[in-house]
């Protein structure tokens, strides 16, 4: 015998779901926030105090990016600070995502999730004081380089560039742009938006910027390897780099025309 539901009772159980049916929240460590960890200090890119694990009073062109990405995503963002040194390794990360500044590569996305670029870079060549301006590749290659490390600027040292002196390795940019500050270090290579802006931030410190290798590299934020918010972010972050967001922040934060800076050949 078949059993008949009044009308009114199917209704009711078909709009039960279209009632409830809301938006699926995004899939954070913390319900309601994105915890966005940033690394050391960059001017331009993240400025701010860091405490331990707490990144206090972050300010600069990715803070404002991870600000925009939460309140497309109706997030709360959440600073904290998180070491350039542990960045790509394997393993539960404590975060979010990570502006940090982190050229995209293929070997990078085998332990973290990359989003899509947020900006483009080419190595730069910050002199100390008493280094001579190099005007060619040859004229880098004499001089006493050094780098930060697990950066991409030391793997183009080593890779590329073969100086004729061992490179310096530095743990962290404070200590590679104090090595050439102290002129123990007379080339820092490294992103040509990085070096520009740490001189212009510090006048006197610093020879010129003299110049730049063409290494065609985006920057991505990180992610933990297989995030579930890898695809939400990319999402966001093509969204607001379609309706100029992107464009407007970076023209806010850095107003300067990289490519002036001159090729070396």
């Amino acid at each position: 015998m078949k059993r008949f539901i009044p009308l009114l009772a199917v209704a009711a159980l078909v709009a039960v779901p279209a009632a409830s049916a809301r938006p699926a929240a995004a899939p954070t460590l913390q319900s309601g926030k994105l915890i966005v960890a940033f690394g050391d200090p960059n001017p331009g890119f993240v400025n701010g105090s860091v405490r331990g694990s707490k990144f206090l009073n972050p300010k600069g062109y990715e803070v404002d990016l991870a600000k925009a990405i939460a309140a497309k995503l109706g997030l709360t963002p959440v600073w904290t600070y998180s070491p350039w040194t542990g960045l790509f390794a394997p393993g539960t990360k404590k975060f979010d995502v990570s502006f940090q500044e982190a050229t995209i590569t293929a070997q990078r996305k085998k332990t973290v999730d990359f989003t899509g670029s947020y900006m483009n870079a080419n190595q730069g060549v910050l002199l100390s004081k008493n280094a001579p301006v190099p005007h060619s590749r040859a004229d880098v290659q004499k001089l006493q380089t050094c780098a930060q490390q697990d950066t991409t600027g030391l793997q183009f040292i080593q890779d590329q560039l073969k100086p004729t002196k061992k490179p310096l390795v530095f743990p962290t940019t404070t200590a590679l742009y104090q090595s050439a500050s102290l002129n123990r270090c007379q080339a820092v290579i490294l992103d040509v938006p990085l070096v520009l802006l740490e001189a212009k931030s510090k006048p006197g410190a610093f020879g010129p910027v003299a110049g730049q290798f063409v290494t065609h590299e985006q920057y991505g934020a990180v992610l933990q390897k297989g995030s579930k918010l890898t695809a939400l972010i990319n999402k966001t972050l093509s969204q607001l780099t379609e309706n100029g967001t992107v464009g407007k922040l970076q023209q806010k934060w850095f107003n300067y025309n990289f490519s002036k800076i001159p090729v070396l050949k």
